[in-house]
């Protein structure tokens, strides 16, 4: 059977076919028993207006980018393309996923997305544009936003999860556990790109002062410099020995990430370390795993993340925004909570 087309549609509920294409597209100037007529002709002919189409009648793309720095199976990225995908996907938007792992990759990208101009928007997810890329973005005018950017004021809106509040929320619980000395856990990977983790050493350092820490009550252990990521078992081995070796004897860890965190625990455990008896360790994120390994840490939710770079992608953009999505003010910080399990402790020391 031949697929109907929009002359089909017309002739059926006898209007013209730029009639048609008003009232499928919701244009204001039909009336709502002509919008009737014809979507019903539609349903009747089980018509539907290609999306290409469209687009090109509208000047539209109806497709938005969410440019992200890791594997789209990591866990924060995953679920912050599933709270995108959630709003705007019902909005009749494709979200259209972009991988950049690294500075190169960004520069050809930005290079070509002014000839492309294949969106209506774009979100930044989790790393930092530098200086150039960012006068690139604003010169191609289209609407950005960002998601945990450690400086989104080159996006038109943002929403992030606040690593300082996490960081200083982290520290206050070990201060309260009564452990005099403290330490950060950090891989090392040399790069010229600036991520949202990037921010954590900081956010440790302030939060330690602010919590009556003194230099020689905090320490930083880092990987050894390495151009790949390291296998965890590899990583959590260097972490270790360098918090053994410590002159300052930190009893306590915050680490960078869960998955830093969780590889710690079993490396302190390995070496017949209690934890949390002898040493306490608290991760950041909240990922799957750190459910399954009892970790204390630091809370923070993606797909809500995503949910609200979406609604702000549509207000960007002159939409009706959802009414089961939360906006605010164009640029927002979400405070992080604190979720205690089992790997901090009280310290005798």
């Amino acid at each position: 059977m031949a697929r109907s087309t929009i002359a089909d549609v017309a002739k059926l509920a006898g209007v013209s076919q730029a009639t048609v294409s008003r009232a499928l597209h919701g244009a204001d100037n039909v009336t709502e028993r002509t919008r009737q007529k014809v979507e019903q002709a539609a349903d009747q002919l089980n018509f539907t207006l290609s999306k290409n189409a469209s687009s090109l009648a509208s000047g539209k793309t109806m497709r938005v980018i969410l440019l992200s720095s890791g594997k789209l199976n990591d866990w924060f990225d995953a679920n912050v393309l599933e709270g995108v995908y959630e709003v705007l996907d019902p909005e009749g938007y494709d979200v259209s996923p972009a991988v950049i792992l690294g500075k190169e990759e960004a520069d050809a990208y930005f290079a070509q997305l002014p000839k492309n101009r294949n969106a209506d928007a774009i979100i930044v997810s989790s790393f930092q544009l530098d200086g150039t890329l960012q006068q690139q973005l604003k010169g191609i005018d289209m609407p950005s936003v960002g998601v945990n950017i450690p400086s989104a004021s080159f996006c038109d809106a943002s929403v992030e999860a606040d690593n300082f509040g996490g960081m200083e929320k982290a520290v206050r619980l070990l201060k309260s556990l009564g452990h005099r000395s403290i330490a950060f856990a950090v891989d090392y990977i040399p790069t010229n790109m600036v991520y949202s983790t990037s921010q954590r050493t900081e956010a440790f350092l302030e939060a330690a002062e602010q919590n009556g820490y003194d230099e020689d009550h905090i320490d930083i252990v880092s990987a050894e410099p390495h151009e790949r990521p390291l296998p965890l078992s590899e990583l959590a081995s260097q972490l270790v020995a360098q918090l053994l070796s410590s002159q300052r004897h930190p009893t306590a860890v915050c680490a960078e990430t869960d998955a830093v965190a969780i590889a710690l625990v079993k490396e302190l455990r390995r070496q017949h370390l209690r934890v949390p008896e002898d040493v306490s360790v608290i991760g950041f994120d909240d990922a799957n795993i750190a459910v399954a390994a009892d970790l204390t840490t630091i809370h923070q939710d993606p797909v809500e993340l995503g949910r609200m770079a979406a609604a702000k992608v549509l207000q960007l953009l002159g939409k009706p925004i959802p009414t089961d999505v939360h906006v605010g003010a164009l640029h927002e910080s979400l405070e992080p909570t604190i979720v205690l399990r089992e790997t901090t402790g009280r310290s005798d020391s």
